[in-house]
């Protein structure tokens, strides 16, 4: 019964959301995409993304470490939710220039490489990106919604009991937002361990035999 629960849970969330995700994983991935077409026309751009990256990791502020790792990918999860509040805007905008800036650091390095030392936590990292996306868009379609019920108060009712029936009415859309958020953050924190922990010998062995 507890598994039956369990996986209609998930069902029932993807159901309800599939929308956002889609939505996410087509504004993701085309701009990956584009970042890795168009990575000489983006150098002036991501360039100095890139050496940012790499300065912190030199002086030590980006560890190969779990923590570290996850910290970092933390703050790119809470703006793309936190940018649901602006009517999905900052999130939209976070998930373009995310993936201009994997596909811009692929066409930096041999494709097979860089494939070999980034699919393991990759796969983690990048599936948790596009649901915090869509945890974003979730959380500005609510917002939107009790935008527009706040359009239509009425002066001569009870101020405090509209506010609690729109809140009410709109509280399962924060909830699922919040709860796409936290899977995000999970499997992030995966990717975070498995980049930590595995990726390099993962890497190192793989070209040992190919």
């Amino acid at each position: 019964m507890a598994k039956e629960r369990y996986e209609g849970t998930l069902g029932g969330l993807y159901r309800r959301n599939e929308i956002f995700l889609i939505l996410s994983t087509v504004i993701f991935l085309s701009s990956l995409l584009i970042g890795y077409a168009l990575a000489g026309f983006l150098e002036q751009l991501m360039g100095v993304a890139l050496n940012n990256m790499k300065r912190q990791i030199s002086q030590g502020e980006l560890k190969l470490t779990t923590l570290s790792i996850f910290m970092n990918n933390f703050k790119v999860a809470i703006i793309l939710y936190g940018g649901g509040v602006v009517f999905g805007v900052v999130t939209a905008f976070f998930l373009i220039f995310n993936g201009l800036f994997i596909g811009y650091a692929a066409a930096q390095f041999h494709l097979g490489d860089f494939l070999i030392y980034t699919i393991p936590h990759g796969v983690f990292e990048i599936v948790g990106i596009i649901i915090a996306g869509a945890a974003g868009f979730r959380l500005a379609n609510g917002v939107l919604d009790l935008v527009k019920g706040l359009r239509h108060i009425q002066m001569d009712i009870s101020l405090k009991n509209q506010l609690v029936y729109l809140w009410e009415v709109n509280l399962d859309e924060f909830k699922d937002s919040l709860l796409l958020f936290v899977i995000a953050l999970f499997l992030i924190f995966i990717g975070a361990v498995v980049e930590a922990n595995i990726t390099v010998a993962w890497g190192t062995y793989i070209k040992s035999i190919v």
